[in-house]
């Protein structure tokens, strides 16, 4: 007897992937907590010039830059939000309500017809995740009001080259996500009534073998495959073990962090 059940969207796949890891992304996702504090700090030179209006947050997971912003921001309104309704509960209860918070569920690909009603945006880690990168960043340029900036930080293409070597160097797929190319990102967002700035960092995590890099990203429910890409068993313990003798278990994931600023022009 066939299956009735459909196939899970490409958004769906990844809110399901996160929603099922909450409490061990909140524990062990150390670099998207350590680059929603540089994304906080990139905030205070724009503070004087943000214009008056509530702050959205999108893809807020467990409250890392949430808690940053309301301190940084303590007389704004906040509307705080991610696809996975899981997440937007945790951060609920974790960091609790009040007059000025507003916690709801928002799939930036699902948007339509995005109006002008927010100050500030702000997102951390979750814009690679859009079905397109660039087209999601647009919808939330146009939910700024004028003069309104979006801050947001992302790992950009250059993010696991080691990886991505020894998949060339053995002839086996490399199966990371497709991560965004930042000046294909800026290029499209620039056709728009905004201006753009952002600079790249480097971030690196060390790990005693592939297969705990590996299964960091699996923990924190970033091990989500975008393309349905996999490799097999004998594959996987081809690269791990290639990769392991390589770098003499010494692993230095990089993350390579893109920092953008958007300000919309004045009308």
């Amino acid at each position: 007897m066939k299956s009735t059940e459909q196939p899970l969207k490409y958004s769906e796949k990844i809110t399901e992937s996160f929603s099922k890891s909450v409490q061990n992304y909140h524990e062990k996702a150390e670099v998207q907590k350590k680059v929603a504090e540089g994304l906080n700090a990139s905030i205070r030179p724009w503070k004087d010039i943000i214009p008056p209006g509530p702050i959205l947050e999108v893809g807020c997971g467990t409250g890392f830059l949430s808690e940053l912003m309301l301190n940084e921001f303590p007389t704004r309104n906040f509307v705080l939000t991610d696809a996975s309704s899981e997440m937007v509960s945790f951060t609920e209860e974790r960091l609790g309500n009040s007059a000025r918070t507003k916690f709801e569920t928002l799939n930036v690909d699902e948007i339509e017809n995005p109006t002008p009603q927010y100050s500030l945006i702000v997102s951390n880690f979750a814009a690679q995740w859009f079905e397109d990168t660039a087209i999601g960043l647009e919808k939330l340029t146009q939910m700024l009001n004028p003069g309104g900036i979006l801050l947001t930080a992302f790992p950009g293409n250059h993010s696991f080259m080691e990886w991505y070597e020894c998949c060339l160097e053995l002839g086996i797929p490399y199966t990371a996500n497709p991560l965004p190319d930042v000046e294909e990102v800026v290029v499209k967002l620039s056709l728009n009534p905004v201006q753009v700035d952002y600079y790249e960092n480097d971030l690196f995590q060390n790990f005693n073998s592939s297969m705990d890099f590996l299964r960091s990203l699996k923990d924190i429910g970033a091990g989500i495959s975008t393309t349905d890409k996999s490799l097999n068993t004998k594959q996987l313990k081809l690269l791990t073990s290639f990769w392991d003798k390589k770098t003499n278990n010494q692993i230095k994931a990089k993350w390579h962090v893109v920092y953008l600023a958007v300000k919309k022009d004045m009308i």
